[in-house]
């Protein structure tokens, strides 16, 4: 028999399983005596977590604090044992499972002696020493994606010496993965396909409240240098990524993030804009420095059923590589464009530059990192945001959209779904394709003489310090079809006078301008 069962295990092992089962908390020093009945001189409390008819929530990806209190000092425990685990364990007394479930992870303080990682479990902090303890703390760092559903238990031991230990309720808690949307979350889910027959015109807001007051911890010793970047963002359709959590900083949003420097984004806004579902507006709004960096930074945009998302970002002074923004924030919903939505903003971490504080000497991270959220509950005491939980940070900024207007398409067929449209591309692909030659070379070496279009209006002067003085405008152009029709390249060409020559003409121009400060 036991050849039997070391044949299965092996087997499992062999194939990349894992064993899962239940930890024993019995005391190492214990003569085998059960647990004592809880009587409640012991508790496991957890601090951060929200409560509602009874159950206690936890949000992905956050720190919570756990502590183990002697109810009376007089009686104080040795040895102690916590474990997370996932409550399914229960049911037998080992299970075979292809896939470990998450439970998060316990970290011990870095000044802890009390605490250590326990050998003899997965997921379990132990104590070191005999000594007598009233009270200890750690941290457990809850799972950074949970299914719906998803249960994590916690639990502990408390031994008062080899006879006398204690489990029990006092000493377990059950947590239910929190199903409500984060405070930063946007209101509607992002579509593959918008099908709404209109066009609509936003006004967005983006109002700084980063402080000492909200934010005394480590805040910056010289207040003056502190400020935001211009925001800069595009809306855009499916096919534009600015930035997302998990992924690589692009160039653009790396030197945003370090330097507070949009100029390389504007250009990947700018470029995207040829693309199919790509971007159509650039947006870009007033930096904020100290004294002013409460006052709003607004901009305006489009969108329609091919760009009904919109994403930004604003850069914060001094830090590492940290920023405030959102991403592929939809707009877009069954029946209507989005009417208002109040959003609050909290740091991210480009990735780029390590640093655990706004002023920490800066290095580049090697390898880089994907853009994740600076380390909120930081177990790093130089940190801001040190045994901080989101649910209690106060937010950096609010960003504010705002539908002024709708506009309905007219003679535009909205009745066609997503489905007939991509097959009516399929039957153009596969179709066989005419050599260019004579005639239609003509007209496609003419249209690469011709390839950009009419610059638009200048964008309002943005100040380069505070809220008047000297500052600079911009304006763009987009890229041209290359299959517009030789007649409509004729007309550009008489109404501007000229037509650049080749494709690498600018996309962007810039001029100094100034804003009177009376």
């Amino acid at each position: 028999m036991y050849l039997k069962c070391l044949i299965i295990l092996l087997s499992y092992v062999a194939h990349g399983s894992t064993l899962v089962s239940k930890c024993d908390q019995t005391p190492p020093l214990s003569d085998g005596t059960p647990p004592s009945i809880d009587k409640g001189l012991f508790h496991l409390v957890i601090e951060h977590a929200a409560m509602r008819d009874d159950k206690i929530f936890y949000t992905p990806d956050q720190t919570y604090v756990l502590t183990i209190n002697a109810a009376n000092s007089s009686r104080p425990f040795r040895w102690f044992m916590i474990t997370a685990e996932d409550p399914a364990v229960d049911n037998s007394v080992f299970e075979v499972s292809r896939k470990v479930v998450d439970v998060g992870s316990l970290k011990t303080l870095d000044d802890d002696s009390k605490s250590r990682y326990s050998e003899r479990c997965a997921s379990t902090v132990e104590n070191i020493d005999s000594s007598d303890k009233t009270w200890v703390e750690i941290h457990w760092v809850s799972p950074k994606q949970s299914s719906p559903q998803q249960q994590i238990r916690i639990r502990a031991m408390v031994a008062e010496n080899r006879e006398v230990w204690y489990t029990g309720d006092n000493l377990t808690i059950l947590l239910n993965m929190e199903d409500s949307k984060r405070k930063d979350s946007p209101p509607l889910p992002v579509r593959e396909v918008c099908t709404l027959c209109s066009e609509a015109r936003y006004e967005i807001i983006f109002k700084g409240q980063w402080s000492r007051v909200a934010h005394p911890r480590y805040y910056p010793n010289k207040p003056d240098e502190n400020g935001y970047s211009h925001l800069i963002g595009a809306s855009h359709g499916n096919n534009f990524t600015m930035w997302q959590q998990g992924a690589k900083a692009t160039k653009g949003l790396q030197l945003l993030a370090e330097e507070a420097d949009v100029s390389v984004m504007e250009r990947e806004i700018i470029d995207a804009m040829v693309y199919p579902e790509g971007t159509r507006t650039l947006i870009r709004g007033k930096r904020r420095h100290h004294p002013y960096m409460s006052l709003p930074s607004q901009a305006l945009f489009r969108t329609d059923r091919i760009h009904h998302m919109f994403s930004v970002a604003v850069a914060m002074r001094p830090s590492p590589d940290w920023f405030l923004g959102i991403y592929k924030f939809e707009l877009c919903n069954e029946t209507e464009w989005l009417d208002e939505f109040e959003i609050p903003l909290y740091p991210w971490d480009a990735g780029t530059m390590d640093g655990v504080s706004y002023e920490s000497p800066r290095s580049m991270s090697q390898p880089g990192d994907n853009i994740e959220r600076v380390e909120v509950g930081s177990f790093n005491r130089k940190s801001p945001f040190y045994q901080l939980n989101l649910n209690d940070l106060q937010p950096f900024a609010k960003l504010q959209v705002r539908r002024l207007d709708v506009y309905p398409l007219i003679d535009v067929d909205c009745s066609k779904n997503g489905e007939e449209e991509s097959e009516s591309m399929d039957i153009q692909e596969d179709a066989p394709q005419e050599p260019i030659v004579g005639e239609t070379k003509q007209k496609l070496d003419a249209m690469e003489r011709c390839d950009v279009g009419v610059w638009g209006e200048w964008s309002p002067c943005f100040p380069r310090e505070g809220v008047c003085g000297p500052g600079s405008r911009t304006r763009i152009r987009s890229k041209r079809n290359l299959f517009e029709t030789e007649s409509e390249n004729k007309q550009e060409e008489e109404s501007t006078g000229s037509c650049p020559k080749v494709t690498t003409e600018p996309l962007i121009q810039n001029e100094n301008c100034f804003i009177n400060c009376f």
